[in-house]
């Protein structure tokens, strides 16, 4: 397998080579629109502005039974994928059967408690406020999924997570003990940014002697005895599994905020869209399989283009959070070059993965993707319906990509001349709806699988973030560790 894929990269250098002469304009032809765009009942993926040759897209084709990758996908999808570095089952997956098809007990149990949770919250009159502490995959999804959802009422939703606390001060301003439930979502539950949150809100609640903190805070985490040992009441307590990782975590009850708003029929559509995307990477062929070819493309861009970073833009206000949700996954899972062999990757790992709120960022940070020497490939997500609002958005969306992919020469003006070349990619969702939103992301967790399988490396671990805690937290124990590496005048003031 480690020759196969030396082999690939070789074949991927030799033919980016081939194809560093060919412009994106003189690849795009009519009759091949329709060729590179996959239709499924949520979205339509474009891929026509990318710069690849006809041929060496065939060739690119062949990878996935070169490295019997639709084994791997299989596994995945039962639940019996195995992170070998942690030697633990990779089970997100799971998270979004359908209850009928549901075999394992312990993810049946949580979504009952799940459930319960939702009705009964929403019979307590008294509280309007829910302060969400998670950091990492513990807010990200969450907190994308509450704002997908623009529903305000009839909680207050809040997401903390600064060491400095300051945005937790903020939020207390808003808030007062009697009228504010806690929920504390940590996988391990000894996340520093996590307890020192929780640290100033048990502080907080002491201010009105009548209040017990614990009766107002919940955890979602894997780690029972921690939770226990923090006082957090059993029926208050949220288990994941711990074979569930962090950045695949808003599947299980780590998105239990986002629903508080929307009830418990809003969430399982959101997982059944999401199963949805799950069959269709499995049933389809690897020409018409979505995940696949973004996981193919994206290993083009990079190893045989040399193009080191990927930009997400959507052109929906709703989805503006989305790029930074994907930045994690991807970058977490597949920003490393060493696998558990020892065996160095022969290909570049995960691009940079940076974008925004498309219409903000076309004035700004696309000058530097128009006009500058670095190349970017990208996604465009935009909503396409027959609303007024939607189709000016999406029209601009599609003149970006224009831009970016053919550019625009002007002779007697150079300065004002637009290279292009930027590979570029189309997401066209037909609804903003949680199934559909739940499909998309699963199908990003499937290119991201795919990319990390094709590199050769681990996806599901996370060692160099592991490295940045264990020293935080030495510096935390240790006052004179810092001190041997630093100058006294940067060090923390005590």
């Amino acid at each position: 397998m480690i020759d196969q894929r030396v082999q690939i990269s070789e074949k991927l250098q030799k033919l980016g080579k081939e194809n560093a002469d060919l412009t994106i304009k003189s690849l795009v032809k009519r009759q091949a629109f329709n060729q590179n765009l996959i239709s499924t009942p949520f979205l339509n993926f474009d891929f026509s502005k990318q710069k690849i040759s006809s041929e060496s897209f065939e060739w690119l084709l062949t990878i996935p039974d070169q490295l019997n990758l639709g084994e791997s996908f299989s596994k995945l999808i039962k639940g019996t994928f195995e992170n070998q570095t942690e030697k633990r089952k990779v089970s997100h997956t799971l998270y979004r059967l359908p209850s009928s098809k549901m075999t394992h007990q312990a993810i049946l149990t949580e979504r009952d408690k799940f459930k319960m949770f939702l009705r009964k919250i929403n019979l307590k009159k008294n509280i309007k406020n829910l302060i969400c502490i998670g950091i990492g995959g513990s807010r990200l999804g969450p907190e994308l999924l509450n704002q997908f959802q623009e529903k305000e009422r009839p909680f207050n939703i809040y997401f903390c997570s600064s060491l400095d606390l300051l945005e937790l001060k903020s939020v207390l301003q808003k808030c007062s003990q009697a009228e504010t439930y806690v929920v504390a979502s940590s996988k391990s539950f000894r996340t520093l940014e996590v307890l020192k949150n929780l640290e100033f809100l048990a502080d907080w609640f002491k201010k009105i002697p009548e209040l017990e903190f614990i009766d107002h805070l919940f955890a979602v985490s894997s780690n029972k005895k921690a939770m226990d040992a923090f006082g957090i009441k059993k029926e208050n307590q949220f288990h994941i599994l711990e074979s569930l990782g962090g950045r695949y975590s808003l599947w299980s009850s780590i998105s239990l905020p986002a629903f508080i708003n929307s009830g418990f029929d809003s969430y399982l559509s959101f997982l059944e869209g999401a199963s949805l995307a799950d069959k269709h990477v499995l049933e389809s062929e690897w020409k018409n399989n979505i995940s696949m070819i973004m996981a193919l493309l994206s290993i083009w861009n990079t190893s045989a283009l040399r193009i080191n970073n990927h930009g997400i833009f959507t052109y929906n206000y709703r989805l503006r959070s989305f790029m930074q949700y994907i930045s994690q996954l991807s970058m977490e899972s597949n920003g490393k070059l060493i696998n558990s062999d020892s065996v160095i990757s022969p290909f570049y790992s995960s691009p940079l993965i940076w974008g925004g709120y498309g219409i903000d960022s076309q004035h700004s940070t696309f000058q530097w993707m128009m006009q500058s020497k670095t190349l970017t490939s990208n996604d465009f997500i935009g909503l396409n319906d027959e609303s007024f609002e939607s189709k000016d958005s999406y029209q601009v969306l599609l003149s970006q990509v224009l831009a970016l992919t053919f550019g625009e020469k002007n002779e007697k003006e150079p300065y004002k001349s637009v290279l292009g070349e930027n590979p570029c990619s189309i997401i066209q969702l037909h609804s903003l709806d949680l199934k559909t939103l739940g499909f998309l992301i699963a199908i990003y967790e499937h290119k991201t699988f795919f990319e990390g399988l094709i590199l050769g490396v681990e996806s599901f671990d996370q060692w160099g973030v592991q490295l940045g805690k264990k020293l935080a937290l030495k510096a935390k124990h240790d006052q004179e560790f810092l001190g041997d590496f630093f100058s006294s005048n940067i060090l923390p003031k005590s």
